[in-house]
C-alpha cells in the first residue's frame, strides 16, 4: 500500500509542478474607453495635405488620429502596460519600478518577433501607434509612389533622418533600448505626417486595437498587486499624475478590468 501511494505521489508531482508554475502568472485584459460624461469625442478632421495630393487621396481614412474612438466607444491606439507596485512607504517614487528578471515569463524572455516595422503608404505613419520590446529591430518601410523620411530625436535611441525612396525601406542600424516617454516620427517632406514609438525594456505591453480592446498575457502575479498604466496622444490615463499608472488586484489566470474611462485630467 505504501509503495502505490508513493508511486501514485511521484506520478502527481508534475501536474503539481505545473500548477504551481501557472499561478505564478496572470493575463490582464480590459477596454479602454470615452467617457461619454465628457460629451461625445473630437471628431476626426479630414487632414489638408499641402504636398502629394494625388498619393494622399488614395488613403479612404485621411484623417487625424488623435483621438480615434470606434461607434462603441472604444478608443484606439492607446499604450498600456504594467508594471511592478512602489514599495510601501519611504519618499514618493519618480518613476514605477522595473520588472525583476525572474518576473518574466520565460517563454517571453525574447520579443516573439526580431524586428518591428512602420509603414508609410500614403500620407500616413502606419500604425500611428507602436510598441516594442527592447533588443527588437525597426523598419522603417515607404510603398507609396513619392519619398518619405522619418525623423526622430530620442535620449536613448539617439536621432535619425532617413530619406526613403518610393518603394524602399530604412533599417534603424542599432536594435531599440527602451525609453521613458514615446519617441515621436515625424516626416519633414509631409509635415502633418507622425507617430509614437514606445520602448520597454519588459514585454507586459499592448496596443489598443480598433474598439478600445487590450490584453497582457503571462505577467507575473507578484502578490496580488500591479500598477496599469495607460497613455494615447493626449497624455496619460489620469493626467500627469497618471504616469505612475493606477493599482490594480491580479490573480493567477485571467483578470478582465472591463471598460476603463480614459481621461488625462484636462
Amino acid at each position: 500500500m505504501r509503495r502505490l501511494f508513493a508511486l501514485s505521489l511521484v506520478a502527481l508531482l508534475p501536474a503539481l509542478a505545473a500548477r504551481a508554475a501557472d499561478d505564478k502568472w496572470t493575463t490582464v485584459k480590459g477596454r479602454i474607453v470615452w467617457d461619454a460624461a465628457k460629451g461625445a469625442p473630437p471628431a476626426r478632421a479630414a487632414i489638408q495635405a499641402t504636398k502629394d495630393q494625388e498619393v494622399c487621396a488614395k488613403d479612404p481614412d485621411f484623417k487625424t488620429e488623435e483621438w480615434v474612438v470606434s461607434p462603441k466607444g472604444g478608443i484606439k491606439n492607446v499604450v498600456v502596460w504594467l508594471a511592478p507596485e512602489p514599495p510601501a512607504g519611504g519618499a514618493k517614487a519618480k518613476d514605477l519600478p522595473p520588472f525583476a528578471a525572474k518576473d518574466i515569463n520565460p517563454a517571453l524572455a525574447k520579443p516573439a518577433k526580431p524586428n518591428v516595422e512602420i509603414d508609410q503608404p500614403c500620407c500616413r505613419f502606419i500604425p500611428h501607434v507602436l510598441a516594442a520590446q527592447e533588443g527588437q529591430t525597426m523598419t522603417i518601410k515607404n510603398s507609396a509612389p513619392v519619398p518619405h523620411n522619418a525623423k526622430w530625436t530620442s535620449r536613448e535611441n539617439g536621432e535619425i533622418n532617413p530619406l526613403v525612396p518610393a518603394g524602399g525601406q530604412f533599417k534603424v542600424q542599432a536594435p531599440l533600448k527602451a525609453e521613458r516617454f514615446p519617441i515621436n516620427v515625424e516626416c519633414s517632406i509631409h509635415p502633418w505626417m507622425k507617430a509614437y514609438v514606445w520602448v520597454f525594456k519588459h514585454p507586459y505591453f499592448a496596443v489598443t486595437d480598433d474598439d478600445g480592446n487590450f490584453e497582457i498575457k503571462d505577467a507575473p502575479v507578484m502578490g496580488g498587486k500591479l500598477r496599469l498604466v495607460a497613455w494615447q496622444d493626449n497624455g496619460f490615463l489620469g493626467g500627469r499624475e497618471g504616469r505612475m499608472g493606477q493599482s490594480i488586484t491580479v490573480k493567477p489566470g485571467t483578470v478582465d478590468l472591463g471598460d476603463i474611462k480614459f481621461t488625462t485630467g484636462k
